[in-house]
């Protein structure tokens, strides 16, 4: 699970979205473009690729390559441009251990250096073993894509390092809606598919985990996971210097923001009351990768979810209390975030609540 708050933890480590600039150049899509709003910098990615990726940042590029190219497929194919080596030191212990049960258990103990955000984690037992990713809730519409890029990315891989899989024996669910992308998927899996699951799980056979790997090499495995180790310290000494000062700084923003979001000035109110200029406070935000803008977004986004199950107030009256000068520009917002309008994602909800 992540070990900060999602507005402090290590959303990625910066290499991922170089692959993602490098995969979208071919398309027609700009560094520039992919960027913007990040407050990151494509020469500063390069020069150091494994810095971390604040969570407000990776939804704001996440934003824009959604916006920039609509493809519904997209995703799975950036997942299957990924390799093992993609993922830097914890690629190659993966690639040179012994079997693949050896391999899912080093993921487990060090996937928290490529994501604080996405938890990766393995269970085992005599009969059966499974995979299960989970965001716990901090990637909002935007977990489906990364859900799909990590199927996409896993059978790439799996096939490299397994040949051929046996994908009747594997049982897939997906706790995401079933879409126009998905077909392939039903193709693949057939009846071992399901969507709208508790988790996102991929179990099969626990024989499958004495398999042997193609290019297994116990020496490199030792040193790669040696460099994992050290790794996961530095990623943990992050983490708990964001869970101290800077995280309860962020905390208190987060939380004067909550009873800020209708003023046209919450900024400054929310500076003042902190004791510190605007322009301070934008400041300390973008040590942590954070913008006072995003945050706000990311503010309204949940607490509009949280409004509309409520189902108490009008869509006008929460427009209002959002800060949206009319409701169709809280409608708009609501299409961005989520990909329906209020009153479809109402639709839809009360559909779910009279089938149980």
């Amino acid at each position: 699970m992540p070990t900060a708050s999602p507005h402090s933890a290590i959303a990625l480590v910066g290499h991922y979205l170089i692959f993602v600039i490098d995969f979208m150049q071919p398309r027609g899509l700009s560094a520039e473009a992919l960027l913007q709003n990040t407050g990151l910098d494509e020469t500063d990615l390069r020069q150091r690729p494994e810095q971390p990726i604040a969570l407000s940042a990776l939804l704001e590029l996440m934003h824009n390559l959604h916006t920039l190219d609509p493809s519904p497929t997209l995703s799975l194919e950036f997942g299957l441009s990924l390799q093992l080596s993609s993922h830097g030191f914890l690629g190659y212990a993966l690639q040179a251990s012994p079997t693949l049960g050896d391999a899912l258990r080093l993921a487990h103990d060090f996937a928290q250096i490529r994501s604080q955000i996405i938890s990766f984690s393995f269970h085992e037992s005599v009969i059966i073993a499974s995979i299960r990713i989970d965001d716990h809730g901090a990637l909002g519409m935007w977990y489906q894509h990364i859900v799909e890029t990590l199927l996409a990315c896993f059978f790439s891989i799996g096939t490299k390092l397994l040949g051929a899989i046996e994908l009747d024996q594997v049982q897939l669910d997906l706790d995401i809606e079933e879409q126009v992308q998905h077909r392939l998927l039903k193709q693949m899996f057939g009846t071992n598919l399901r969507f709208n699951c508790r988790h996102t799980e991929i179990t099969f056979p626990a024989s499958w985990l004495a398999t042997s790997l193609p290019q297994s090499d116990p020496q490199l495995a030792a040193l790669a996971a040696a460099r994992c180790r050290d790794e996961l310290a530095q990623a943990q000494h992050y983490a708990a210097q964001q869970t101290q000062p800077q995280a309860e700084f962020i905390a208190k923003v987060v939380s004067l923001l909550k009873h800020e979001m209708a003023s046209a000035n919450a900024q400054e109110i929310i500076a003042q009351a902190l004791h510190i200029t605007p322009r301070t406070l934008h400041r300390r935000l973008a040590q942590h990768g954070l913008q006072f803008k995003n945050l706000l977004d990311e503010l309204r986004h949940t607490t509009a979810l949280e409004q509309l199950r409520l189902q108490r107030d009008s869509l006008a009256d929460t427009a209002f209390m959002l800060g949206y000068s009319d409701q169709a520009n809280f409608v708009r917002a609501f299409k961005r975030w989520t990909g329906q309008t209020p009153s479809q994602f109402l639709r839809d909800l009360n559909k779910r609540a009279a089938a149980r």
